[in-house]
């Protein structure tokens, strides 16, 4: 999560200082896609370019003088992000039950672990009283 809004901070300055309010060049679209594209590689590897396509154009759709704020450039991420987001805390919460089964598995085993070896220790005890007699 600190990844994704660190993502969208350095996308907004970005913004801010790259068209400074005089409009969309496609040298400036293309230095904030290719800025944004890495920057979501590390949030959301599997979507990245579409985040980014979606928040250039939306970018330049809204505020076709480049004058956003850097408010308003979260905004538009947050837009374009909020499938990619859902989709990772979904998965997310896939893995976190996975573990949670996978631990409640791992202490019925112990159990099974601990009563082996409870009925070893038995079995080893009554052999070796056996044996005195």
């Amino acid at each position: 999560m600190k990844k994704f809004f660190f993502a969208v901070a350095a996308i907004a300055l970005t913004v801010s200082f790259t068209s400074c309010g005089g409009g969309w060049t496609p040298e400036n679209k293309k230095s904030i896609n290719s800025t944004c594209s890495s920057l979501m590689e590390i949030a959301y590897p599997d979507d990245a370019k579409t985040i980014c396509d979606c928040y250039v154009n939306k970018l330049v759709e809204k505020f076709p003088k480049a004058d956003q704020t850097p408010d308003q450039s979260s905004a538009l991420m947050d837009e374009c992000s909020a499938d990619a987001k859902k989709k990772a805390e979904e998965a997310f919460d896939k893995k976190m039950n996975e573990m949670m089964e996978g631990m409640d598995g791992a202490e019925g085993a112990e159990g099974a672990v601990e009563g082996a070896a409870d009925a070893t220790e038995e079995a080893v005890k009554e052999v070796g009283t056996e044996h005195k007699h």
